[in-house]
Parts: C-alpha cells; sequence; structure tokens
C-alpha cells in the first residue's frame, strides 16, 4: 500500500488548482483513475480554507491517505480556535452565490468530519471507498443466475 502524502499551499487562489492537481497526481500514481469526486471535494475544502479557515500569512494543508477501505483526504487550516466550527449550510437556491461546499461534500464522500488541530486550527476530513480491483473470472468459476 502507499504511504500518505501531504503538500503545504500557499494562501491565493492558485492554490485550489494547484491542491486539485497534487490530488489528481497523488492519486494516479496510486493507480486510481477516477478521482472526480475526490477532486470535487478538495476544491470545495481547500476554497473553503482560504476563504474562512485561515488569514493571509497561512495557508493550508493537503493530505491524502490510502486506507484498505478507500482513500481519506485531509485539509488543514489554521482556523481561529475561538470561532465556532462550520456545518453544512442551506443556501437559498434563487440568491445565493456561495454556501454549498459542505453540501457538497455530504453528497461526495461516505463520510467526513470536522477534528481539532494543535495548537489551533482544525482539519476537515472526508473518506472516499475504493473499489476493489476487478479480478478474472475463470469458466468453472462463472456465476449462473436464472
Amino acid at each position: 500500500m502507499p504511504e500518505a502524502t501531504q503538500r503545504f499551499f500557499d494562501h491565493q487562489p492558485e492554490s485550489v488548482k494547484a491542491a486539485r492537481d497534487f490530488t489528481t497526481w497523488t492519486l494516479r500514481a496510486w493507480g486510481l483513475d477516477d478521482t472526480g469526486d475526490i477532486r470535487l471535494v478538495v476544491s470545495e475544502l481547500a476554497t473553503n480554507a482560504l476563504a474562512h479557515g485561515s488569514d493571509v500569512e497561512h495557508g493550508f494543508l493537503v493530505r491524502l491517505e490510502p486506507r484498505p477501505d478507500g482513500v481519506r483526504l485531509e485539509v488543514h487550516d489554521s482556523r481561529d480556535p475561538h470561532q465556532p466550527l462550520p456545518g453544512p449550510a442551506c443556501p437559498d437556491p434563487a440568491a445565493d452565490e456561495t454556501g454549498r461546499g459542505l453540501m457538497i461534500v455530504t453528497a461526495l464522500a461516505a463520510r467526513w468530519g470536522i477534528d481539532p488541530r494543535q495548537p489551533f486550527g482544525k482539519i476537515v476530513w472526508s473518506h472516499f471507498p475504493t473499489a476493489p480491483p476487478a479480478t478474472t473470472v475463470r469458466a468453472a468459476e462463472e456465476v449462473r443466475t436464472c
């Protein structure tokens, strides 16, 4: 199994694309080519880290960890520990242009959560199951249905 990998990104808008590219490259190096859901979630979490989770002196960190049952994605930020933890918003579809990021995470990840980070900040994590590798079925093992 590959090892977990991580990369720090500066507090700038271009870092969202860089985080998405890092995620794509890492997952492909691990033999996982269908990365659309994880790419979208890392984009949303990186955008949230820039907009709400860190100030201009601090960026964010993306960590990917392969697990036997899937991939864990983490986005670490330096959020002020006195701010309340975020949760999914309920934006008005007709009026609000933002506020859907955690709704997208909820829809695409098998599970997700928020953990405190020491000495300060938070970790927003999400889990994506991976399909087991395809196996060749021999004729004698073929499953038949009526």
